[in-house]
């Protein structure tokens, strides 16, 4: 599985026009950015603690370090944040930690993360498949099948030098048969026909290929095999019949012996392809038992995996950030009391060099005045 990275240029555009593509990344956005805000927060929390005791009990403690790192571990901010006030009036590390007990350890990154493929390329334009079958009265014919995604404007020229290159192989042109899968897809570049001319303008060679639009299909029409099955929730009337086009699929599925691959490749593409159609409920709502099937395949948990990591490194740069204006805001407020724009100005601190400096002086500052006030 190639996981292709979207830029935020490409946000709402291509698949992400697709309900049901936009609530899978966002679905791994919002948790790879909770997780890694959680984790980077509780590290440098921990280790801006630490760095505090040191100053002020002027010597480090083994013991202590390990249970602010076994918080860190369990992402225990609002505890360590808690640690982080009581430091203010602690005198000895023994009593700034008294019965502080450790959670467990917080859960790993979700498996559905590990082992992507990440392709930083743009999606193509289209979906592939060659084959070859058998033709009555003997000998066989290589079928090119192409669900045209975005518009190419090129693609009768395209598709003629594919076959040339095919026929050069096979000693025979490709049978070609587009279905162009929503009008997006449509131009003026796809005719079904390419001329081929020599330099003084006469035509050589017409090749030809059979066009279909997927929305002047009816859903039955794509019902004859898996290979133009994931067409079913683009055709006409789709909307209206969704239910009842997630029966004929499964039905489809199972007369035609399908395995396990292939129906994943299936329901994979028909989901974003509803999507392009329907709400997202609307999706959920029709596919029924089918969702966690869906939701539990290679494809549907790689592109989940790669917007939770994407977000995730996000956070991990946000994170310390976060941590320090959160234990300067509190520490102060504590021993200075509020200040009306405090935390705004915090947030107005972006390197972390100048945020730990804050951190460095916050417990011997004599005011805000003071403590805000660069060196």
């Amino acid at each position: 599985m190639t996981v292709k990275s979207a830029s935020s240029e490409t946000k709402q555009q291509g698949w992400m026009l697709s309900s049901t593509c936009r609530a899978v990344e966002e679905a791994g956005n919002t948790a790879g950015r909770e997780y890694g805000l959680a984790e980077a927060k509780a590290r440098a929390m921990a280790r801006l603690l630490n760095r505090q005791a040191i100053q002020k009990f002027s010597s480090p403690d083994v013991a202590a370090r390990a249970t602010l790192d076994g918080l860190a571990q369990a992402f225990a901010c609002d505890k360590l944040e808690e640690l982080g006030e009581r430091l203010i009036t602690a005198s000895t590390w023994a009593g700034w930690l008294a019965d502080v007990s450790v959670p467990p350890p917080a859960p790993g990154v979700p498996e559905y993360t590990k082992d992507l493929e990440i392709d930083f390329e743009p999606s193509g334009p289209s979906i592939d498949t060659h084959m070859k079958v058998g033709m009555i009265g003997g000998g066989q014919a290589i079928i090119h099948l192409r669900m045209q995604k975005w518009y190419q404007p090129n693609l009768d020229q395209h598709l003629f030098e594919e076959s040339k290159k095919i026929e050069r192989k096979h000693g025979k042109m490709p049978m070609v048969l587009v279905f162009l899968m929503w009008p997006p897809a449509e131009g003026p570049g796809m005719t079904g026909r390419y001329e081929e001319r020599d330099t003084k303008g006469k035509v050589n060679r017409v090749f030809t290929y059979t066009l279909r639009r997927a929305w002047e299909l009816e859903p039955e029409e794509v019902m004859r095999g898996p290979g133009t099955m994931i067409l079913a929730p683009l055709t006409k009337g789709a909307k209206q019949r969704m239910p009842e086009i997630v029966q004929m699929m499964k039905k489809g599925l199972e007369e035609s012996d399908a395995d396990n691959k292939t129906r994943e490749m299936v329901w994979d593409a028909a989901y974003w392809a509803m999507g392009l159609i329907c709400e997202l409920e609307e999706a959920h709502q029709a596919l029924g038992d089918m969702l966690p099937f869906i939701q539990n395949s290679k494809n549907y948990l790689s592109a989940k995996g790669q917007a939770f990591l994407d977000s995730y490194s996000e956070a991990q740069r946000e994170g310390p950030l976060a941590a320090a204006r959160s234990l300067v805001l509190r520490q102060a407020t504590s021993r200075f009391g509020p200040l009306p724009g405090a935390a705004n100005t915090l947030a107005g601190i972006t390197v972390m060099e100048d945020l730990e400096t804050l951190v460095g002086r916050v417990l011997t500052a004599a005011d805000w005045s003071f403590l805000v006030t660069k060196s």
